[in-house]
């Protein structure tokens, strides 16, 4: 509620609170993977407030504290949709703080890396309109990183995979709001490519 109020110092003494709370936990049940979800979540929410406020070194760091627990967990459980899943976020995340920062090639390798994990976890669960819609968002985010480097034709490969999954999401209800204005969105900048 504090994040949606723009309260961003309550924001993050609450979930710093929260953290305080679970990295106990935590510690009390180092093998719970439930106990390490819950961390690296909470990692990744300071690192959200993190972003918010500016503070990228911050969220950088907060987001690669969550991505080492989700690659652990992912490891462990290899057939886990939902550890694999955590693992692309926390990846993607990771490439928003470099595209912020200007780290154009590090983002693209953050981007790259969370798009083979959604491309796996898609075609594996092709009726998944969660899966086919994180793979819609890494597409979109490694169009944009191409668009900003230049590099048009990858750029225009992208975002037309990206506006074809989001047009078959729509063809079956599963479209939300934001995805919508996304396919939009996309639609327009393509027709601005050559």
């Amino acid at each position: 509620m504090a994040v949606q109020a723009g309260d961003l110092p309550s924001a993050r003494a609450r979930f710093e609170q929260s953290h305080g709370i679970v990295q106990k936990l935590a510690q009390k049940s180092p093998t719970s993977a439930e106990a390490q979800r819950d961390l690296s979540i909470s990692l990744s929410k300071l690192g959200d407030v993190a972003v918010q406020a500016g503070d990228l070194p911050s969220a950088r760091a907060r987001f690669e504290q969550s991505l080492g627990i989700r690659q652990k967990l992912a490891q462990e459980n290899p057939t886990s949709a939902e550890a694999q899943r955590d693992l692309s976020i926390s990846l993607s995340q990771l490439g928003d703080v470099a595209v912020q920062a200007g780290d154009l090639p590090s983002a693209r390798a953050r981007f790259e890396q969370s798009l083979g994990i959604r491309q796996k976890l898609a075609q594996e669960n092709p009726t998944s309109a969660e899966a086919q819609r994180d793979l819609s968002i890494s597409l979109s985010k490694l169009g944009g990183v191409a668009v900003l480097t230049r590099d048009l034709p990858a750029a225009k490969a992208r975002l037309e995979e990206c506006v074809s999954i989001l047009k078959k999401l729509a063809q079956r209800g599963a479209i939300t709001p934001s995805d919508r204005q996304l396919l939009d969105q996309l639609e327009g900048i393509l027709q601005l490519l050559p």
